[in-house]
């Protein structure tokens, strides 16, 4: 797997987002639940594509959930995923 950027992750989870939701978040600090049309079993789909995405599993047990509801917050995560791989 290539390594990739912080900026690198956070355009491709943009655009994994934009493929999901009519309008992506200008302020990627903002709760996808609160700004888009992502339900929850959205974010469940959301989160399945960014795993295939990037190669990498989300332990949901370790990780804070809502810091996977924003693109900073799951870019960080993934940032720190990658790290480790």
């Amino acid at each position: 797997m290539k390594p990739r950027s912080e900026p690198e992750i956070r355009d491709a989870v943009r655009r994994l987002i934009s493929d999901r939701v009519d309008e992506v978040p200008l302020d990627d600090s903002a709760s996808l639940l609160a700004t888009t049309n992502l339900d929850s079993l959205g974010v469940v789909g959301l989160l399945v594509s960014i795993e295939e995405e990037f190669d990498v599993s989300i332990d949901f047990v370790t990780v804070d959930p809502v810091s996977l509801l924003t693109i900073s917050g799951l870019t960080r995560h993934l940032s720190t995923l990658m790290e480790l791989v």
